[in-house]
């Protein structure tokens, strides 16, 4: 099971928070809509993955497809995982670092988004 929370940050970004189990029996729905617009179509959007239990190859799969379709809209995107976690074990594992901007908390994503300060 996986539950994922949307919301809207006064500073200018869409953070999402998935939690539970991201593997092939997993669709990320509320990630999806992400992907085929919301109200701000150009906010960047932290994608914090801390709260995944497990995190199976099909579900890489999963979040590296919702990352190309927000970046080949223009989005910058960021994700978010412990160190150590599973989502990090499989990041390292698998070189996506070089392929994901990843952070271990979300204050480090959100400042390297360089948003404009006084946002909030």
């Amino acid at each position: 099971m996986v539950d994922v929370e949307i919301a809207h940050r006064p500073a200018g970004y869409l953070l999402v928070r998935v939690d539970g189990d991201v593997d092939i029996g997993t669709r990320l729905p509320a990630v999806d809509a992400i992907v085929r617009g919301t109200a701000d179509r150009a906010a960047p959007v932290v994608l914090d993955l801390c709260g995944v239990r497990f995190f199976s190859l099909a579900g890489v799969d999963q979040v590296d497809a919702t990352l190309l379709a927000l970046t080949d809209r223009g989005r910058a995107v960021r994700v978010v995982c412990a160190d150590p976690g599973p989502v990090w074990r499989l990041v390292r594992l698998l070189d996506l670092q070089r392929r994901w901007t990843v952070h271990h908390d979300v204050t480090r994503a959100v400042a390297s988004l360089g948003l404009p300060p006084g946002r909030g």
